[in-house]
């Protein structure tokens, strides 16, 4: 396991960094285009290539391709994987520049029916007709990531995110700050550098592809047994993902239509945040053991495959609760020191941190679901995570009608809470290797203990909180905010040492262990 665990430890720091410049990305966005039209059409559009990203590039294909490629390595030979890679970068690449192509046509044509539409939805189609090819380089990247993975390569693939945020803060320093670009004008050369970053995402993993595995990329359209069984998982799992994905255009278009000119914005904010604990840690997880999984289910063995798994949701709830818990109790501070500069004001911190306040209770079925859903396609099972995404699309659509009218942005971030929830109780029930049993089992989930710490952590912070530490410069608020995260986590996690959490306890036997004679 020690190997899974550089693993992740390797995933996690480069996802670390990807999530910083990603964080810093978005300061920047708000504070060039603030709670505005414009800025909030920029998300809308780049919403889409987003769904297309997760649905083929990140999301089912990839989980379709990377057990076939491995069983094929393991049981065939080299060169029968590299030929079903070719097979599936070939038709992939195809497909999606036919679907690039009709999309930025449509956009562009119906972007021009400004009579019919408002300015937003016209600025978003426009915006959209420009920046939709990026889903041509990112989902044949994350194809080439997902051979890199089984091949035990995981630099390439954490590494691809922080090109792209990369390449869109060097554009807004550039067009904002130097250029004096400002609104459309600025949204557009964004949607260009989007593009840009996109085709550095591709060549990088193709280049790391080459130097591992000698590996050249051939058109190949011709059909083999490796393809027909991806076929098979694909076109059942792809219902699946596509439900979740429109799942979130959705809530997101619903937010759009709005009256709130910064509803989308807030929730967008909302999301960005839950999603730095989520990739650095519970994606990075995920990202890790899917192949452990799909190894351990190929060679048939149940109890390697059942520890696998519950190791794996065990570090994925232990690191997500806490900081679901972290976000709720601290979302004000952390938006008035991260976002309020340029056009984000202090009303919208207010506004922003209530939103975030809500979205957070969804951080830990997110990843739980995530990870419930890479175990299932481990073992090729794709119609339940069907199943558990279409009940989330209904749940979703269900609740956020009800409470929109009445709660706005606040009843959208409920109902993405509310289906969050019901999509993880229903995966974990299907999935049946989660006994009552190994809720309380010290070598099993560690249910209780985990709470407990993040309950106690969480007064710790609300009680240091009360002292009213916050408030005068940035600086200061700054300080306070590491402060209490710091308190935080060194309170979590020495509760957890108490309580001997399995991860934590083989640490230290390993730091007890150590030969520093033989190290210096």
């Amino acid at each position: 396991m020690s190997g899974i665990l550089r693993n992740i430890s390797t995933v996690s720091l480069l996802t670390i960094v990807s999530r910083v410049l990603g964080l810093l990305r978005d300061i920047l966005f708000f504070s060039c285009f603030g709670v505005s039209a414009t800025g909030a059409a920029f998300i809308l559009a780049f919403t889409l290539p987003n769904l297309f990203r997760r649905m083929l590039g990140e999301g089912t294909l990839s989980s379709a391709f990377i057990p076939v490629y491995s069983e094929t390595k393991k049981n065939g030979s080299e060169e029968q994987a590299q030929e079903i890679l070719n097979q599936v970068l070939s038709r992939l690449f195809l497909f999606l520049l036919i679907i690039s192509i009709v999309v930025c046509l449509c956009s562009f044509f119906v972007s021009g029916q400004d009579m019919l539409l408002g300015d937003k939805w016209v600025s978003g189609l426009s915006l959209n007709s420009i920046i939709f090819p990026y889903v041509l380089f990112i989902c044949v990247s994350a194809i080439m990531v997902g051979a890199l993975n089984a091949n035990g390569k995981f630099f390439a693939g954490a590494f691809s995110p922080i090109i792209l945020n990369f390449s869109m803060i060097c554009c807004l320093l550039f067009f904002y700050f130097f250029m004096g670009w400002r609104d459309f004008k600025l949204a557009i050369a964004l949607c260009f550098s989007v593009l840009v970053g996109g085709v550095f995402q591709m060549i990088w993993p193709w280049f790391q592809l080459r130097k591992s595995i000698q590996w050249r990329w051939v058109l190949d359209f011709s059909s083999s047994e490796g393809t027909e069984k991806i076929k098979s998982l694909f076109f059942i799992g792809i219902f699946g993902a596509a439900v979740g994905q429109i799942n979130i255009i959705v809530s997101r278009i619903l937010a759009y239509s709005l009256d709130n000119e910064g509803a989308l914005s807030y929730l967008f904010i909302s999301a960005r945040l839950i999603e730095l604990p989520l990739g650095v840690f519970a994606i990075s997880i995920s990202t890790v053991f899917f192949p452990e999984l799909s190894r351990a289910f190929a060679s048939g063995g149940n109890s390697d495959f059942q520890k696998c798994f519950t190791k794996g949701f065990r570090l994925t709830l232990a690191i997500t609760l806490p900081a679901a818990v972290g976000l709720a109790c601290l979302s004000e501070p952390i938006l008035r020191v991260l976002f309020l500069w340029g056009e984000f004001g202090s009303g919208d911190v207010e506004l922003g941190a209530r939103v975030l306040l809500v979205s957070s209770f969804a951080l830990p079925f997110y990843a739980l679901a995530a990870y419930l859903v890479k175990a299932f396609h481990s073992r090729k099972e794709m119609k339940i995570p069907l199943f558990g995404a279409m009940i989330s699309f209904i749940v979703n659509v269900v609740m956020s009608i009800l409470l929109m009218y009445k709660y706005g942005m606040y009843g959208l971030a409920w109902a993405n809470v509310f289906a969050a929830f019901i999509q993880t109780v229903f995966l974990g029930w299907k999935f049946k290797k989660i006994t009552k049993e190994s809720f309380f089992d010290n070598d099993g989930l560690f249910f209780i203990p985990i709470v407990a710490a993040s309950m106690f952590m969480y007064l710790i912070l609300w009680g240091i909180e009360q002292f009213g530490f916050f408030g005068g410069d940035k600086l200061n608020e700054v300080f306070v905010l590491i402060f209490m995260v710091s308190c935080g986590v060194i309170v979590y996690g020495a509760i957890l040492f108490i309580f001997k959490f399995p991860e934590l306890r083989n640490y230290s036997r390993k730091v007890r262990s150590f030969d520093f004679k033989n190290h210096d």
